[in-house]
């Protein structure tokens, strides 16, 4: 038996999204927001790499530093087919201050993402790697670094307290979100131990 069993992840373009929760525990239920945070974009160019294995110091690949400070939740970095040119594969690696990786994503196109849970606080490096590249690519790469605090532009709505076996309905409604944006943030759960973690919001506006 777990204590709750909730989606991962649950997705939208701003309008309202409900989601059930099953529970494992009888007592009190919190869920709490997180975010929404807007993605912070960085374009870039990458070559093709010959070879097609990923070397942080060989060709075909672009860094981008970051440094995930103290408290972060939940760390994301993205690239999406709709934003690079020409059509290519390109690859996402993520590497701690040590050089050592702690995400990868490489998939048959340039739908990556790399997700970090509660990330060590300290610097990061993000790697494009073109592993299928004619010519040059050029992309945007997406990131968030959510932390624990609400930004005010999503409510969530659930139930005050948990009956074992059980289901529970959780209801965000959102406010104030500019169009054209891509939005990341969760709900976190409290009440007892062994709770699951947050789940993912994602809203992509029109």
């Amino acid at each position: 038996p777990v204590a709750l069993a909730a989606p991962a992840q649950v997705s939208g373009t701003g309008g309202p999204i409900s989601y059930n929760v099953t529970f494992g525990y009888t007592g009190t239920f919190t869920a709490s927001p997180r975010g929404l945070i807007a993605a912070v974009t960085a374009n870039g160019t990458v070559v093709d790499d010959p070879g097609d294995s990923f070397n942080p110091n060989g060709p075909g690949v672009t860094a981008f530093p970051v440094m995930i400070p103290a408290g972060t939740t939940y760390a994301r970095f993205s690239l999406f087919d709709a934003n690079f040119t020409p059509p290519s594969d390109l690859d996402l690696y993520v590497l701690n201050s040590a050089g050592v990786i702690v995400g990868a994503s490489g998939s048959g196109t340039s739908n990556e993402e790399v997700n970090l849970v509660n990330p060590a606080a300290g610097a990061y490096t993000v790697y494009v790697h073109g592993f299928g590249v004619t010519g040059t690519a050029n992309f945007t790469l997406f990131r968030w670094l959510l932390g624990s605090t609400s930004a005010g532009n999503m409510t969530v709505s659930a139930p005050a307290s948990a009956t074992q076996g059980a289901t529970g309905a959780i209801n965000l409604t959102f406010s104030g979100l500019s169009a054209g944006t891509k939005y990341l943030g969760s709900v976190a759960y409290s009440g007892v131990t062994g709770l699951p973690n947050p789940t993912i919001v994602r809203v992509d506006t029109p």
